[in-house]
C-alpha cells in the first residue's frame, strides 16, 4: 500500500463528510481505490465571499503510487501513518512527585492533572473553592436576577473554571500529543468526535456543564476525592520545599465526593461545615487556580515562591447583530445553517506601530456576562451555547499592556479599572456602555441599543474613565476594523470592561517539570500559572505533568 495526505480538499457546505466521493472526483480515482481514509482535520473555507465550502485535510492509501496533476498535484504529498503518543514524550516519568497529589482547582489544568494522575496510579485530592457546576449555574443565575455576588461562586469560579461560561473554543495555535489527548478524552465524556478534527471546534456552555459531569464521574471512579467549597488559605514551605497546605471550607460546603459516593447526582450540599481551617501534610502540591485567583498570588509572594510580573490585554467587548457578521464574513445569501454562525478575526497597528488593538474570544451567537472575582468590581465576558443560534455576536477587543516593573503593577491595573467600571454603573453591576459610534465622536447617547447583558447598561463616555491610551489605541482600531467589515462601527455596542484575557501574574517555573523554580513539590499549570491560554492548552498542560510524573514513594 501507498499512503497519502491531501490537503486543502473542497467539499461543497451540503456534502459536509461526503469526503471519499470528493476526494475520488479530485484524484480521478473510483471511491473504491481509496483505502483506510481518515480526516485529520477540516475547516470553513470561507474566503471567496458568497461561496464558502468545507476543506479537509485527509490521510489514505492507494494499492498503485499516484501521479496527479493540475490542482489536485498541489494537495498530493506522500506521507506516513507514524503517531506521536503520549510514551513518546522524551520527559515521560522524569519528575519525581509524591505517590499523594493535592490539586488546587477544578478548573481545565486541575481536572485534567487530576484525572491523568489517577490513571497513572497516583492517589489525588482535589480542591475546589467553588461549587460543582449545577449548583454553581444556580448562583449565577442569582447573581444576574438579584445582584447578590457569591466570591466562591460565580461565572469565574466553580467546577469547570471559568472556561465552563465562555465560548468553550477547543481550537489551539499549535496542537500536539497533549492537547491531542485532551480532545479524545472529551470525546470520551460524550462531546462531539469532531473537536478532534474540526480546526476550530467549540462546545458551548450547555456541553460543557454535561461533560463535566462525566469527568467528575470517572474521577470518582479512580478514587479521586473532590472537595468542593474548599479554598487554599495557606502554604507551609520549609527549607524551599512544600510540606503542609491550609484548607478552609466555605460555607454551604458539598461533601467530598469519591469512588464510594462519586454518583454525578451525589451533590446536594450539606450544611456549613466547620470554617475553622486547617493544616494537613503536603508533599506534592499542584495549583491550578485560574487567572482570577488573585489571592494565590499575595500568598505566594507572602511565602517567597518566585513570581513575575508579564504582559497581557485590557480592553472593552463589542456587541453587533450576528446578521451582519454572517454578511460581511460568509457573504450575501449563504445559509448559516450549514456553516454556523460566522466569526472575525481582526487586528491592526495603531498610534504610529507603538500599539495594536485585536479580537480575542469572540462569541458568534453569543450573550455578554459579568465576571467579577472580587466584591466592588466589574468585568465583562461573553459566551454561547452549543448552537450559537443567538442574534447577537460579541468579540473582545483589547489592547496589550506591557508587563509592569512590580510584580502586582498589571494586576493593580486590573483592579483599578474593575472598580471604577463598578462605580461608573452604579455600583450594582450595571455596565458601562456606549455605542462605537458615540465613542469615535467623545459623548455618552442619549440611547442604548438593546443588549444581552443581563444586568442593565449604563451610558457614559469611556473617555471619562478607561485609560486613555486604551481608549486611543481602541479608536483607532474601530476606524480600522470598520473597512473590513463595514458597519462595524455604525452598528456596534461597547460594554465595558474586558480585563480578563490573561493574568498579569506568572508563577515563575520550569518549563520541562512544571515546578517553581525556587520551591519543590510546587507545581504550577494553566492559565493561573501564565503559560497557558485557553481550555485545551490548560488542560495539556494538566497531561503534561501526569506523563511526566514519576511516583517516588
Amino acid at each position: 500500500m501507498f499512503t497519502y495526505r491531501y490537503r486543502e480538499l473542497p467539499v461543497a457546505l451540503e456534502k459536509k463528510g461526503e469526503v471519499r466521493s470528493a476526494l475520488a472526483r479530485e484524484l480521478r480515482l473510483n471511491p473504491e481505490q481509496i483505502f483506510n481514509l481518515e480526516v485529520e482535520r477540516f475547516a470553513l473555507d470561507s474566503r471567496r465571499k458568497g461561496a464558502p465550502h468545507w476543506s479537509y485535510n485527509v490521510i489514505f492509501e492507494t494499492e498503485r503510487p499516484l501521479r496527479a496533476s493540475g490542482n489536485a498535484a498541489r494537495g498530493l504529498i506522500a506521507a506516513s501513518r507514524e503517531r506521536e503518543t503520549l510514551e513518546s514524550d522524551p520527559l515521560t516519568g522524569s519528575v519525581p512527585m509524591a505517590s499523594h497529589v493535592d490539586v488546587i482547582g477544578a478548573g481545565p489544568a486541575g481536572l485534567w492533572a487530576a484525572l491523568h494522575l489517577l490513571r497513572r496510579g497516583f492517589t489525588v485530592d482535589l480542591y475546589e473553592q467553588g461549587k460543582p457546576v449545577e449548583e454553581r449555574f444556580r448562583d449565577i443565575r442569582r447573581f444576574f436576577a438579584e445582584r447578590k455576588f457569591n466570591e466562591h461562586s460565580n461565572v469565574l469560579f466553580g467546577e469547570g473554571g471559568a472556561g465552563a461560561f465562555s465560548d468553550g473554543k477547543l481550537n489551539t495555535r499549535s496542537r500536539n500529543i497533549f492537547s491531542e489527548t485532551v480532545l479524545r478524552d472529551m470525546v470520551e465524556f460524550g462531546v462531539d468526535e469532531n473537536v478532534v478534527t474540526f480546526a476550530k471546534p467549540h462546545i458551548g456552555t450547555d456541553r460543557l456543564v454535561l461533560m463535566l459531569r462525566q469527568i467528575r464521574a470517572e474521577i470518582a471512579r479512580l478514587g479521586g476525592k473532590i472537595h468542593f467549597n474548599t479554598a487554599l488559605e495557606d502554604v507551609e514551605i520549609k527549607d524551599g520545599r512544600v510540606v503542609a497546605i491550609k484548607m478552609r471550607d466555605v460555607a454551604g460546603s458539598s461533601p467530598a465526593l469519591n469512588s464510594a459516593a462519586g454518583s454525578t447526582h451525589a451533590l446536594n450540599s450539606a450544611p456549613a461545615l466547620n470554617s475553622a481551617a486547617r493544616w494537613q501534610k503536603c508533599e506534592a502540591l499542584v495549583l491550578a487556580t485560574g487567572h482570577s485567583a488573585r489571592g494565590i498570588y499575595e500568598l505566594l509572594a507572602a511565602r517567597g515562591v518566585a513570581l513575575e510580573s508579564k504582559a497581557f490585554a485590557m480592553g472593552v467587548r463589542v456587541e453587533h447583530p450576528q446578521a451582519l457578521i454572517n454578511l460581511r464574513q460568509l457573504g450575501k445569501g449563504v445559509d448559516t445553517r450549514l456553516t454556523g454562525a460566522a466569526e472575525y478575526f481582526l487586528a491592526t497597528p495603531t498610534l504610529n506601530k507603538t500599539s495594536s488593538a485585536y479580537s480575542f474570544c469572540m462569541c458568534p451567537g453569543g450573550v455578554l456576562v459579568p465576571c467579577a472575582s472580587e466584591p466592588g468590581t466589574l468585568a465583562t465576558n461573553g459566551m454561547s451555547y452549543s448552537r450559537r443560534n443567538g442574534h447577537t455576536a460579541n468579540g473582545a477587543i483589547v489592547v496589550p499592556v506591557e508587563a509592569s516593573e512590580t510584580t502586582f503593577g498589571g494586576l493593580d491595573f486590573q483592579r483599578k479599572t474593575e472598580r471604577d467600571a463598578f462605580d461608573v454603573g452604579g455600583k450594582d453591576y450595571a455596565a458601562p456602555a456606549q455605542t462605537i459610534k458615540a465613542f469615535l465622536a467623545h459623548h455618552a447617547d442619549r440611547n442604548l441599543p438593546k443588549t444581552t447583558y443581563p444586568c442593565g447598561l449604563v451610558a457614559c463616555n469611556m473617555w471619562d474613565w478607561l485609560d486613555k491610551k486604551i481608549c486611543s489605541s481602541l479608536a483607532e482600531g474601530f476606524q480600522n476594523f470598520d473597512r473590513k467589515i463595514p458597519g462595524f462601527i455604525e452598528q456596534g455596542l461597547i460594554v465595558a470592561p474586558e480585563t480578563r484575557t490573561s493574568s498579569p501574574v506568572r508563577i515563575t517555573r520550569n518549563n520541562d517539570t512544571l515546578e517553581s523554580i525556587n520551591t519543590q513539590g510546587l507545581f504550577v499549570l494553566g492559565e493561573g500559572a501564565g503559560y497557558s491560554g485557553g481550555i485545551v492548552t490548560s488542560a495539556a498542560d494538566g497531561v503534561r505533568l501526569a506523563v511526566r510524573a514519576k511516583k517516588c514513594k
